[in-house]
Parts: C-alpha cells; structure tokens; sequence
C-alpha cells in the first residue's frame, strides 16, 4: 500500500468522525428544543393578577370571620 493510499483513508475517517459530531450535535439541538417545548405554557400567557387585587381578596377574607364574630 503506498502512502497515497493511507492518506485517502485518513480523510474519509475524518470526514465519517465530522459527520457523526454533527449528527450528535443536531440530536442534541432537537432534544434541547424538546425540552423547552414541553416545559413552555401552551397558548397566550396568562395575564397577571394586580397587586391591589391579592390584597383586597385577602383583606375581604380576614374581615368576614370579623364580621360573624361580632354578629354573635
């Protein structure tokens, strides 16, 4: 076998080795973009709750156990 020989077999190792990394790294990609996809919400994002709205309903709820206290 001549070194011209060993040469052409050098390459189309590398060229294999070359393709493989980037079958893994488009694997990789794909099951990354999976994983977002799975732990994003699905559809519009829901709107947030008003800060003045969490403590009215709570102060609503502190004041009618009051309420029925004072009643009785």
């Amino acid at each position: 076998m001549t070194a011209a020989g060993r040469r052409q077999g050098s390459w189309r190792a590398m060229t294999a080795m070359r393709r493989a990394i980037a079958a893994l790294r488009y694997v990789n990609n794909e099951l990354t973009r999976a994983n977002e996809a799975i732990f994003r919400p699905v559809g519009a994002p829901r709107p947030r709750p008003h800060a003045g709205a969490s403590t009215s309903s709570t102060a609503t709820a502190a004041a009618t156990p009051e309420r029925t206290s004072q009643a009785a």
